[in-house]
């Protein structure tokens, strides 16, 4: 599948890679980022990659589960709700770049979780009406592909704790994207 209709692929509910939902007055989407379009982003204004480098860049991505939290209140990011305490502010700020990864976690089976590795988030500045991470999660030892759930708890953003569900069956259909 090309670019640009994997990745409308991902973001279309229906497929069950992309979940919503609200808590507290936020809107919170969690999306599963497969290791092929991260592939693809590292190879962006690269000409053509050879399959070599593809797959150094696939092995570098492998035994890990990705997922992107998109999170907004009252149409802005989600730190702007704590933009007249500066010291909650930059606490808020701290928590969405690194804290955060150990309110998440990923389960495969109700005995076989891990938290977050890591997560990623760069500030847009109003740009967009919402802040997005990325969350990396070790799951080497894992069988992500078989379904798992995302459980984030969500207090220090004011948010209840949330799980999103992704299926195997859902994961299995996930075509597969062309790089060329």
């Amino acid at each position: 599948m090309p670019p640009a209709a994997y990745q409308a692929y991902l973001a279309d509910a229906t497929h069950g890679l992309t979940h919503s939902t609200e808590s507290n007055g936020a809107t919170v989407t969690c999306t599963y980022r497969p290791t092929s379009l991260l592939v693809l982003q590292d190879l962006t204004g690269i000409a053509a990659a050879s399959p070599a480098t593809r797959d150094s860049l696939a092995r570098a991505y492998a035994g890990k589960t990705y997922c992107t939290l998109t999170l907004a209140r009252n149409g802005s990011e989600i730190e702007n709700q704590f933009v007249n305490d500066p010291a909650a502010y930059q606490q808020v700020l701290s928590y969405l770049n690194t804290g955060i990864a150990a309110d998440a976690f990923l389960a495969t089976t109700p005995t076989d979780s891990v938290p977050a590795a890591a997560s990623m988030y760069v500030r847009q500045y109003g740009a967009t009406g919402h802040s997005t991470l990325l969350l990396v999660f070790d799951t080497h030892q894992l069988k992500p592909e078989q379904g798992f759930h995302l459980t984030l708890r969500g207090q220090r953003l004011g948010l209840d704790m949330l799980r999103f569900t992704f299926t195997g069956r859902d994961l299995a259909a996930l075509p597969v994207l062309k790089f060329d």
